[in-house]
């Protein structure tokens, strides 16, 4: 009997246009910039450059499937054990691994909206049902009516902050909310993608706040913003317990974080220097384009990310 393959299932999620990211020479267009994407305007740390180089030839021999070493420095930041780290192609694999593990078929995940969009998708994917609750007028999450949102059915509770595509970034206040009243068996996942611009703003110290959560809880960030490291693919999760981790690293891909990532992302975390020059450079210019901005008429939300959200006066 012939079988075909149900596409149609597929019909009402997004895809990136193949046009948008061509490179026919494997360069990008110096003439295209693809604001969608908030990328690092500048290039990685000196150091991470030179680590990759040098990882180009040893690409023989398989990766670390472990990130070692890295889960070491990350360790020693966060005063989280290793065995709690589980390392992706990208934050963008965690995100998909965490609604993999949580979401059953029926279930429902609670998000924000507007927000990352693979989030939902991933959700869908899973067999879930997405619940989008809107954004505050100030672009951040709006926790309190998103546990408004929740029912027996909810496996999944996702704030993004600062928020894609927002930049709206959530007070501590808000986050101990979440932490308090986000159901035990539910899992309550932060994307924090742009970490080190919010905390270079000041924003709350999301894993101290999650540290009293008795339910389980996941952080996701990436090395694709601040560190400058999206064409490398590499992002991590940070979970609440050992056996969250386990789950996570059975549903992610074989060897899924090369050497050459994996060297570029231990060298540039040991560059703090340079870091903090790339977000006081970030800091100072999405000021000075936020208040040009605004003097053209447009309305600009407040953001802590790499990127701004303006509001125009017609479509």
């Amino acid at each position: 009997m012939d079988r075909s393959i149900p596409l149609q299932r597929f019909d009402d999620m997004p895809v990136m246009a193949p046009h948008i990211l061509q490179e026919p020479d494997n360069q990008p267009d110096p003439d295209i910039v693809r604001l969608n994407l908030n990328e690092n305007p500048l290039p990685p740390s000196p150091n991470a450059i030179a680590a990759m180089h040098d990882a180009v030839n040893i690409t023989n021999r398989y990766p670390d499937h472990s990130c070692s070493a890295l889960a070491q420095i990350i360790s020693a930041r966060t005063g989280i054990s290793t065995d709690r780290l589980v390392f992706g192609n990208g934050s963008g694999e965690m995100l998909f691994a965490a609604a993999a593990i949580a979401v059953d078929r029926n279930e429902q995940a609670v998000l924000p909206g507007p927000t990352f969009a693979p989030v939902g998708k991933n959700v869908r994917l899973a067999g879930g049902k997405v619940v989008t609750v809107p954004v505050l007028e100030n672009g951040s999450n709006n926790v309190d009516a998103m546990l408004d949102a929740v029912n027996e059915h909810t496996a999944l509770f996702y704030l993004c902050t600062p928020n894609s595509p927002t930049g709206g970034m959530l007070e501590a206040e808000q986050i101990k909310l979440a932490v308090d009243k986000v159901p035990g068996d539910c899992l309550l996942m932060v994307d924090e993608a742009y970490h080190e611009f919010a905390a270079w703003e000041g924003g709350p110290d999301v894993l101290s706040l999650l540290a009293t959560r008795s339910g389980p809880w996941a952080v996701i960030r990436t090395f694709s913003k601040a560190y400058g490291l999206s064409g490398a693919r590499i992002g991590y999760a940070i979970t609440s317990n050992r056996n969250l981790a386990v789950g996570f690293s059975k549903v992610r891909i074989g060897f899924n974080v090369n050497r050459i990532a994996l060297a570029g992302a231990c060298a540039a975390m040991r560059d703090q220097n340079y870091l903090e020059m790339v977000l006081d450079t970030v800091s100072c210019e999405r000021q000075r384009l936020s208040l040009a901005l605004q003097n053209c008429g447009l309305r600009v939300y407040p953001s802590a990310a790499n990127f701004l959200l303006a509001r125009t006066n017609s479509p």
